[in-house]
């Protein structure tokens, strides 16, 4: 996983090399954000399935696993909701110790990262170490757009098209024809089909 080394985050100014994935996190979205990204993270290495709008515990991601992951997967063990299982662990104690080493190495005041803080977070996503959902929050899923590229034919629809086109066509003669004759008075053309007189 890249969770990197646990709470190393130090002060100063420029990027602090030992300021982990969560610690970025909670840089970039408080408490939720660490939450976010420790399901992301676990999901990444098959140790949790997302399945719509929940969330089950997979095979176990071993002893390297961050405090915040193990919090995921003991709230999750048969599958809850996703937006349950992140309310708790943004709530928890886990994210708490996360916030706690980022204050006391100045890199976050009360509601909001301190200058320092701002400067290891821009740092940190200049650097591209981490993926993209650690500073902006949950992927959201582009809405696909629908291709008509591989759609079958639809010949009825075709025909109907070809039918009112054809419709049209034959009024717009009609009414030229009228206009022609009216305009040259001259008479309909006698019929094929009439009984003509004998000599």
């Amino acid at each position: 996983m890249n969770a990197g080394p646990r709470g190393s985050a130090g002060p100063g100014g420029g990027h602090q090399p030992g300021v982990d994935i969560y610690e970025t996190a909670h840089l970039a979205g408080g408490p939720r954000r660490v939450a976010e990204v420790a399901v992301l993270e676990l999901r990444e290495v098959g140790a949790v399935t997302v399945t719509g709008p929940r969330v089950r515990a997979g095979r176990d991601p071993g002893d390297g696993a961050h405090p915040v992951e193990r919090a995921v997967l003991r709230l999750c063990p048969r599958g809850k909701a996703l937006a349950a299982v992140l309310a708790a662990v943004a709530a928890g104690p886990e994210a708490a110790g996360v916030r706690r080493v980022l204050a006391e190495a100045g890199l976050l005041g009360r509601r909001r990262p301190t200058a320092a803080g701002r400067r290891v977070l821009a740092a940190a996503r200049a650097d591209g170490q981490w993926p993209a959902y650690v500073f902006e929050g949950w992927p959201v899923p582009r809405k696909r757009r629908r291709s008509t590229r591989h759609a079958p034919l639809d010949t009825g629809m075709i025909g109907r098209a070809l039918d009112r086109i054809g419709r049209t066509l034959d009024r717009g003669m009609d009414r030229a024809d009228r206009a022609d004759r009216a305009e040259h008075g001259d008479q309909p053309a006698p019929s094929c089909g009439g009984g003509g007189g004998g000599d």
